[in-house]
């Protein structure tokens, strides 16, 4: 791991270290895609944001602009791909697309289910939801309320958790709550 003197490294060494850690010393785990994972307990990347600069790794292949475009959905709490789809963005179309191939027995082409998940506004309500993906829980995490004799309730609006973080910062900023 990185030494507090190898903080003027660039940043993306940190991430280099960590995989390299992960991949010496981490513990090997079971997921629920069967594959496996491997982890280290407890394990930080700390970055100064302060300059206005965000750190993007260049060891790996980023699209800027389809990163953002992904960042800015997760923002609204949108679950359905319509609108990625609309600006070329087919980051979560594989989920989707097995979905309905599976169900349906149609083999249609990637691009040919993006396309219509763009035309086809009852398409895509049926087969380009997610479900409660990253942006849905950041702007809409659910509250449940007693509804009495032990049953409990979903409010119909969640924890718009960004909104709070923001509103905390802005606040509060030396708080340890974020």
């Amino acid at each position: 791991m990185l030494k507090r003197a190898d903080s003027a490294r660039h940043y993306e060494w940190q991430y280099l270290d960590l995989m390299r850690e992960i991949w010496e010393r981490g513990d090997q785990r079971v997921d629920r895609t069967g594959i496996g994972t491997r982890s280290v307990f407890g394990a930080q990347l700390r970055f100064d944001l302060s300059d206005g600069r965000m750190p993007l790794l260049t060891t790996k292949r980023v699209f800027w602009k389809t990163a953002t475009r992904e960042f800015l959905w997760f923002l609204t709490g949108d679950t359905n791909i319509r609108s990625l789809c609309a600006q070329g963005v087919e980051i979560w179309t594989d989920w989707p697309l097995d979905h309905y191939r599976k169900a349906t027995g149609d083999q249609i082409s990637r691009a040919d289910f993006s396309a219509r998940i763009v035309a086809d506004v009852a398409f895509a309500e049926k087969w380009g939801d997610l479900g409660p993906v990253y942006g849905k829980q950041w702007v809409n995490w659910p509250v449940y309320e007693p509804a009495g004799e032990g049953l409990f309730s979903q409010r119909a609006q969640g924890v718009n958790q960004v909104a709070d973080v923001i509103d905390s910062l802005r606040k509060n900023p030396g708080s340890r709550r974020h």
